[in-house]
This record gives C-alpha cells, structure tokens and sequence, in this order.
C-alpha cells in the first residue's frame, strides 16, 4: 500500500526536498523594478526636483506611505538601502518651521515617518527602472556635482531647558513644565542644556549616603518620563547604570502634523 509520501511527485533532482532546483531564482533587481516602478519614480522624480531648483535633496524627501502605496514593500525598501541606492531618515519638522528636518537612520528599522532619498550610487539603477539614460544626468554632473552628492540628513531639532520657566520645550511645544521642585531632575535637564544635548551625559547627581546611585538614577529617568504634556522626548540609561540618554520619542511621529493650540501644545 502506498504511503502518502509515495504519492507525492518526486523532485527532479531526486531529493527530499528538491526546492533549490525546482524554484528558478528570481533577480530582486528586476522583481523591485517591476513592481515597484511607479514608487522608484516618485523618488527619481524628487531628486530631479531639487537639482532643478538647487534644493537640498532631503526638502524633496518622498514619504514612505506614498511609497507603500505605489508598489514597494518592507523588504523592497531595505533591499535599496543595502544595495546603497536609496537613503532614509525620519522626518521630525514640526509645524510652523519652514524646512524640514529629519533624524538620521544608521540601520534596516523603518518608521511610520521614514523618507527616503535617491543616492548617487542608485542613479543608475533608478535611471534604468525608469527607462531614463543616465547620460542625461552624467551630462550635468561636473556643474551640479552638490545636487549629486550624499547629503547627511539634517540634525534633528534639541529639546531646550528654560530654568526660569521651568520648561521643557521642543521649538513651541512645551514638554514638560514642573510646579513643583524637583531637583534632581532639574539638575539632569541642566547639564544636558550646558552641553547642548548630546546623546549621552555622566550621573550627574552628587552621591548621597544610604543612597544606591544606580537606583536613584534609574528612579530619576523614570520621573523624567512621567507626566509630560506632550510625550515627544523619551530619557533612558545607558545601560551601565552611570550616564542617562536622551531620544525622540516615537510617538512623536504621530503627533508632529498636529496643530498647535494657544498655549503652546499640540
């Protein structure tokens, strides 16, 4: 009596498996051309845009949702940025500023506010996905060699800590306002401001005895993150348990095309 795997159809090749001879590979080059054309020369078109008008490539930033709609997928967008022909970074512009500002993205995580940007090393390859020659843009080249090159994203925008106030504020929007004393995380906020927020500070709170350092830290960072108006800068350790770091929440992405009221929040 036949198994069920006697049934089955043998593989060609005479395996068990027989799938790396059975399934001809498929070029993601060509595949991400053909199914993602129109998102490819939405980007195209972008970077032509700002050449034209000696723009900044990034004030031409193409969102990813739009991409997402027009054909390209998760896994098309970190196969452009692997292969080096498209960057990314997350818009952060908030309203009322004229241009836009972006945080850097160093790896493949993408974001509801990713955007993305031609690269000079994907000119030929979107110039080919499009059905553009590339001589079209070698030939302007020597003149506009700016408008080619690989700009960094601009650097986001710093939280700002006004001691008299007793705010904290990114551009209009307050963060966090204390009614009350709160001196060790007033003293955290001012160093960050007298180094102007670098991605990283030392503990600086003095050391207090029957005190864990560590756990008043931690306890500090924690209160730091509570209560805030408007939840668009998160704090956290360093994982040492010595210094305290400083990020844009992600929730901010939400928040960033909302309007802004009379007092200054969102």
């Amino acid at each position: 009596m036949d198994t069920f795997m006697d049934i089955l159809p043998k593989p060609a090749n005479g395996t068990a498996d027989g799938c790396a001879s059975t399934i001809a590979p498929i070029d993601p080059a060509d595949r991400i051309m053909r199914r993602g054309r129109a998102a490819l020369m939405l980007i195209l078109e972008a970077f032509e845009n700002a050449r034209d008008l000696q723009r900044d490539k990034w004030d031409f930033a193409v969102e990813i949702q739009t991409l997402r709609k027009a054909g390209l997928t998760y896994s098309d967008f970190r196969w452009l940025i692997c292969k080096g022909y498209a960057e990314h970074a997350r818009e952060i512009t908030l309203p009322g500023h004229e241009g836009r500002a972006f945080y850097p993205n160093r790896g493949l995580t993408l974001y509801k506010r990713s955007c993305f940007v031609l690269s000079e090393a994907g000119l030929p390859f979107f110039a080919a996905a499009c059905h553009r020659p590339r001589v079209a843009y070698d030939e302007q080249s020597s003149n506009q060699s700016a408008n080619l090159s690989v700009p960094a994203a601009r650097p986001a925008q710093v939280p700002k800590w006004d001691c008299d106030r007793q705010e904290l504020r990114l551009g209009a929007c307050i963060i966090k306002q204390f009614k009350v004393p709160a001196a060790n995380q007033e003293m955290i906020l001012a160093v960050f401001e007298e180094e102007k927020w670098p991605p990283r500070i030392d503990d600086p709170l003095p050391p207090q005895p029957e005190s864990d350092p560590k756990r008043r830290l931690h306890d500090t960072i924690n209160s730091l993150n509570r209560k805030q108006k408007n939840p668009l800068v998160h704090f956290l350790g360093d994982g040492s348990g010595t210094g305290v770091r400083w990020e844009l929440s992600i929730r901010r992405e939400e928040l960033a095309h909302a309007s802004v009221n009379g007092n200054g929040t969102y």
